[in-house]
């Protein structure tokens, strides 16, 4: 696989969290992180063949975005699943290869980490990042963590979302792949000291923070070297935990075409969806995997559909 000339990711548009049930989860972010469900998709049947799976499945979904708003933050696609129900558990190993935290901006880490508690997560690490910001470590009530990280730029009573925290088994190699899609490295570090994500005990790891142009939520790898990064990301559409990321493109179909002629691998090809009983518009959308196998959806969403961060 080379890197391809077009490079055609411009944004973040969502991350996918599978859980039972949205009402377990999207009050989490609601109350305890100043964040606002402001669209659902109703559980419904519909074809699983878009996410890889046989026959019909029954899921829906809640949209969270932070105080930005629908047109300018991220989201968190909060998706239940009924049938199929959601499987396995989420990482709980920060040295396993794959999705592992949901990282949020706060301008006072001591009143989010008590809301957080409040609503059943359970700090498990704090201190200092290696980009010398201040940062705890929580696992929510379905298993998930979040990362909170202290910025005093965040306004009174909002958040903000930060990152998606991946391990991966090569930097280099993972490198390449981001870069190739349209993400640019911001900064790099490394980490002899894993407190701040509750890992006790001597450590090395390297990590990268990527940005696409559009907006400023990152991806942030680390490759772990003692203990090693090990394993793949999980391949079940409904696994519990942080499984998928949607990035916006200009064009779908002609991205597709660009990226396979140059050696890039689709694990499906584009495909036209509904999200039914939403304002969105019928959009193109098709599926890879980074070299860890973790999945990322090619969504077609015009520029025109989004306001510039201020």
């Amino acid at each position: 696989m080379s890197v391809t000339s077009t490079s055609p990711a411009r944004r973040f548009l969502h991350v996918c969290y599978c859980c039972t049930d949205t009402t377990d989860v999207t009050p989490l972010f609601v109350d305890g992180l100043a964040m606002r469900c402001t669209m659902s998709s109703p559980t419904m049947r519909q074809s699983g063949s878009t996410l890889g799976l046989r026959g019909d499945v029954l899921s829906g979904a809640d949209f969270v975005y932070d105080a930005r708003g629908p047109r300018t933050s991220p989201a968190i696609e909060v998706q239940a699943w009924v049938d199929p129900p959601v499987a396995g558990t989420p990482h709980v190993d920060p040295t396993a290869v794959g999705v592992h935290a949901l990282g949020f901006s706060v301008p006072d880490l001591g009143s989010a980490i008590g809301r957080l508690r409040e609503l059943g997560c359970t700090p498990l690490g704090a201190g200092t990042s290696p980009f010398d910001t201040q940062w705890v470590s929580v696992r929510d009530g379905t298993g998930v963590m979040i990362d909170v990280v202290g910025d005093a730029l965040v306004p009174a009573g909002e958040t903000r979302m930060r990152h998606l925290r991946i391990t991966v088994s090569d930097l280099a190699a993972s490198l390449t792949w981001y870069e190739g899609l349209g993400f640019s490295v911001v900064d790099r570090g490394t980490i002899d000291d894993a407190s701040f994500l509750g890992h006790d005990g001597k450590v090395r790891a390297d990590l990268a923070r990527l940005r696409l142009p559009d907006e400023p939520y990152e991806a942030l790898l680390v490759q772990w070297h003692e203990p090693r990064s090990h394993g793949r990301h999980y391949r079940e559409a409904n696994h519990a935990g942080l499984y998928r990321a949607a990035i916006g493109v200009d064009d779908t179909r002609a991205s597709y075409e660009a990226m396979s002629s140059e050696g890039w691998i689709f694990d499906r090809a584009p495909a036209s969806i509904e999200l039914t009983g939403t304002p969105v518009p019928d959009m193109w959308i098709c599926f890879l995997s980074d070299p860890d196998g973790i999945t990322y959806e090619l969504v077609e969403r015009p520029r025109s559909a989004f306001r510039p961060e201020r």
